[in-house]
């Protein structure tokens, strides 16, 4: 990204101008204000000169880490005014520090190499596209609070179809309001874990299916789960004491087959002679479809 630094300064504006001061308290900044606002006076850029990184950089200078005190006590302040969350604030200070690191020993010899430069601008350049975004591009979103009008608009199209119940209706979004704070506890640091994000998918599958409105193909079921359906099946198939001990053997014949080859990824030839010999013992044991 040769030269892109003075691009994406370019884009969000960091010259040193006094965006707070200039704010009524009628109009608040937004983010990218404030975010541009934290930067634009670390560097030395002011309004009519052509300051910039890559000159001090080539002067053997070291303009990301001279301002690194500056830069934090911006994010702060930032944080404490309310207009930067305290978890993006964290993580751009962390970045950030990552990158004077980068600084230092790129300039421990009073000198910045064309590629150093090339690195040191990409790296920074990423930092000012947070910056102009507002946001990481991996940070969690409000997927379920973002899709509560859209969920809305579906109960009430079955409800004036009389799919639902008006009574229903309203329970199914109380329901959604309810998971919308379920996923605001989840968020206050920022993050979805896995397991936050598998129970709120499970949530909204269980809304979606009870508004009706979506057809699920059925999910095929696994080796293991077959498995348990044969066994079961088996004491009420009907079949002689005889026919079924030589089909529990066959079942733990395959039993121990799915163990061994859930320890690895199978190959399509062993999955089809799995899902074969399943077939025939599930219809042999008499397995309701």
């Amino acid at each position: 990204m040769k030269h892109a630094i003075l691009a994406a300064v370019t884009a969000i504006g960091l010259t040193a101008t006094p965006a707070f001061a200039q704010n009524s308290a009628s109009q608040q900044p937004s983010q990218q204000d404030v975010l541009g606002t934290i930067l634009g006076t670390l560097f030395g850029n002011r309004p009519g000169t052509t300051s910039s990184l890559e000159a001090q950089w080539a002067a053997g200078q070291t303009p990301l880490g001279n301002q690194r005190t500056q830069f934090e006590s911006r994010v702060n302040a930032a944080v404490s005014a309310g207009t930067l969350d305290r978890t993006t604030g964290t993580r751009l200070i962390t970045d950030y520090a990552a990158l004077v690191q980068l600084e230092t020993r790129y300039g421990a010899d009073r000198r910045f190499t064309t590629a150093e430069q090339g690195e040191l601008s990409d790296r920074y350049g990423e930092l000012t596209q947070v910056l102009a975004d507002g946001r990481y591009a991996d940070s969690a979103t409000a997927a379920v609070a973002d899709g509560r009008l859209e969920f809305e608009r579906r109960v009430d199209a079955q409800v004036a179809a009389r799919r639902l119940s008006r009574t229903t209706g309203t329970r199914l979004k109380s329901d959604y309001a309810a998971l919308v704070q379920v996923e605001a506890g989840y968020l206050r640091d920022g993050t979805l874990s896995a397991s936050e994000r598998d129970d709120l998918d499970t949530r909204l599958d269980a809304l979606d299916t009870r508004v009706g409105d979506i057809a699920y193909a059925p999910v095929p079921a696994t080796p293991r789960a077959r498995l348990e359906a044969i066994s079961r099946a088996l004491p009420s198939s009907g079949l002689s004491s005889t026919a079924q001990a030589q089909l529990r053997v066959e079942y733990e014949d395959l039993s121990r087959l799915e163990a061994a080859y859930a320890r690895h990824s199978v190959t399509a030839d062993e999955q089809a002679y799995l899902d074969r010999r399943l077939t025939d013992l599930e219809t042999r044991a008499r397995v309701p479809r």
